[in-house]
C-alpha cells in the first residue's frame, strides 16, 4: 500500500484525474469505477442565472444525490472524468476498480490522504 499526503486538498480533484487516466491507460478496456463514501464539494461556477443551474452543474447535483441515496455506485471512466471537470474537492471516498483482473483500490481521507492499495499501484507514477 501507498500512501501520498497531498498537500493542497483543497485541489485535489486535478491530483485525482491525473491518477486516473495513468490507471486508464494500464487497461485494454474503458474501466468500470465502484464508487462509495463519497463526499466532495463542486466547483463554484457562481450564481445560477435565473435561479436555474447550468446543465454540468445539474449533472454535479444528480450524481451527488446518486451516491447519498444508493452508498455505493458504479460509474465508466469516461463518466467519472466528466464529473470530475466540475468538482474541486473530493474530501472523502473509496474508487474501486479491475484492471486486467487485479483490483485497485484508492482511499481518500479528509482530502489530503491519498491511500493507493493493488498489485498494480507500482505501475503508477506518482
Amino acid at each position: 500500500m501507498r500512501k501520498i499526503m497531498y498537500e493542497d486538498c483543497n485541489n485535489n480533484a486535478t491530483f485525482l484525474k491525473e491518477l486516473f487516466v495513468q490507471m486508464q491507460a494500464l487497461s485494454n478496456s474503458e474501466l468500470n469505477w465502484r464508487i462509495s463514501n463519497l463526499d466532495f464539494t463542486p466547483i463554484d461556477k457562481g450564481d445560477f442565472i435565473d435561479g436555474i443551474p447550468s446543465d454540468e452543474m445539474k449533472e454535479i447535483y444528480y450524481f451527488q444525490k446518486k451516491v447519498i441515496e444508493k452508498q455505493t455506485i458504479i460509474i465508466t471512466h469516461n463518466a467519472l472524468m466528466k464529473l470530475l471537470e466540475n468538482i474541486r474537492i473530493v474530501y472523502e471516498g473509496s474508487f474501486d476498480v479491475s484492471i486486467k483482473g487485479e483490483q485497485l483500490k484508492i482511499n481518500i481521507f479528509d482530502g489530503d490522504i491519498i491511500e493507493i492499495d493493488g498489485e498494480m499501484e507500482n505501475e503508477l507514477n506518482l
